[in-house]
């Protein structure tokens, strides 16, 4: 079974990530010919599972033996029935297995969605989308990022008091605008502000400039920066930033999403 213009969608999660694609497919992209699956597990892990195969297993493969319900959905699909692979997972670095080395790997493995797959990245997690109130206060929005896992815990003295602030999740929904908590309600006009948020965002991140990009930049590049500019310091932190924006952009491409965002 192939299809051209098959993609394919791995979720970290069953719940958020295919409701936020199902809601900006209604109101932004228009319907994707598609199978969804669900990893169920963190990126983390996934690099665990491809490592111990040395990276020779292919994601269909591997999807169809981490759940029933995947299996059924991919029977009768192998690796060339998709001629797009698009995986999306949250950054998440408080997580047990949570290293930047790995996730700097596996970007570097999916990094192009017509071979090995596209990995998109969330940060902190697949909340950041929400977590907007304005295009002002959320140029320079960070969040702090690694918890427990932090290197500097041990000389910190408000680690206390760090490691008991409210978890991503719980916090978003207090600091966002009122309106977007919830998805059902995202219109067109409220997916136009958030991509253009939040791909200005990138843009600002990479090129220090808070504008719609002239370019796509790739997730290595967008990690590096992350790195550079936010995660490896003494207080750890991110710049929040959405996958699904990002995705957009690289669908269209920097013209193309422009001129999208004007319709």
């Amino acid at each position: 079974m192939s299809n051209s213009e098959l993609h394919l969608f791995v979720f970290e999660g069953g719940q958020a990530e295919p409701k936020y694609v199902e809601m900006l497919e209604r109101n932004f992209l228009g319907k994707q010919i598609a199978v969804e699956t669900i990893y169920d597990a963190e990126i983390y892990q996934l690099y665990e599972q491809l490592k111990n195969e040395d990276f020779a297993l292919d994601i269909v493969n591997l999807l169809k033996e981490r759940s029933q319900k995947n299996a059924e959905r991919l029977n009768g699909y192998n690796r060339d029935s998709f001629a797009y692979i698009y995986l999306f997972f949250d950054y998440d670095a408080h997580a047990t297995k949570a290293d930047d080395d790995k996730l700097s790997e596996m970007l570097e493995f999916f990094d192009n969605e017509t071979e090995n797959g596209m990995l998109y990245v969330s940060y902190p997690m697949v909340e950041a989308i929400r977590h907007y109130r304005d295009m002002e206060s959320f140029k320079t929005l960070t969040v702090k990022c690694k918890r427990r896992n932090c290197p500097y815990k041990d000389d910190c003295d408000e680690v206390e008091a760090c490691l008991n602030d409210p978890h991503y999740k719980t916090f978003v929904a207090t600091d966002c605008r009122i309106q977007l908590t919830n998805i059902n309600s995202y219109s067109k006009e409220v997916w136009q502000e958030l991509i253009r948020a939040h791909v200005s965002k990138m843009n600002y991140l990479v090129n220090d400039r808070f504008e719609l990009p002239e370019d796509v930049e790739s997730q290595q590049t967008i990690f590096d920066k992350q790195v550079q500019k936010h995660i490896d310091h003494k207080c750890p932190m991110v710049a929040v930033l959405s996958a699904f924006p990002l995705y957009v952009l690289d669908y269209y491409g920097a013209e193309g999403l422009k001129e999208k965002l004007e319709e």
